[in-house]
């Protein structure tokens, strides 16, 4: 068993349990980002209507698919299953924010973003990313940053987690 030094006493390692400090540091990781994520997504709903899933889609088909995805590799990128991405793809389509077309060669849907979803996607931009500067980065030093930035760089390489884009 290893045996971690803690201020002035040892305490036994087992790997399959969190001491109080870890348990702690783990809860204060997940309701900060929490936090500032649900702040950032609040704003945004507040002064465009798109929901977070909104947004995802909107995003994801201009950044990632030019304005177009085929449905399979957007629910891939949102890690949501093809049931959910159905569902939601129809109220965005009942409010004009996408379109999707049979693609007969392999039966495939492609899913494609409408004028007036890249209009809404382009008003909701700079809204996201003054909520995120007020909320998370205007908060941080440059030396923040770069321990983020290494933290970020290790956690993902050592996890087996999507290597897909988030919404905001």
């Amino acid at each position: 068993m290893k045996l971690t030094r803690q201020l002035w006493y040892y305490i036994p390692m087992n790997k399959s349990e969190l001491n109080e400090e870890e348990i702690q540091l783990w809860y204060m990781w997940k309701g900060s980002f929490h936090s500032i994520f649900g702040r950032v997504i609040k704003e945004m709903s507040e002064q465009t209507g798109l929901s977070e899933g909104d947004y995802g889609v909107l995003d994801r088909l201009d950044l990632m698919g030019d304005g177009s995805l085929r449905q399979q590799e957007l629910a891939e990128s949102m890690d949501w299953d093809k049931s959910r991405l159905s569902h939601h793809l129809t109220r965005m389509e009942k409010r004009g924010l996408v379109l999707r077309k049979s693609v007969v060669k392999d039966r495939g849907v492609q899913v494609i973003i409408t004028s007036a979803g890249k209009s809404i996607l382009d008003d909701a931009r700079p809204v996201v990313a003054k909520a995120i500067r007020m909320h998370f980065l205007d908060q941080l030093t440059d030396q923040d940053i770069e321990s983020i930035t290494r933290l970020a760089g290790k956690t993902k390489k050592g996890s087996s987690a999507s290597s897909n884009p988030s919404t905001p």
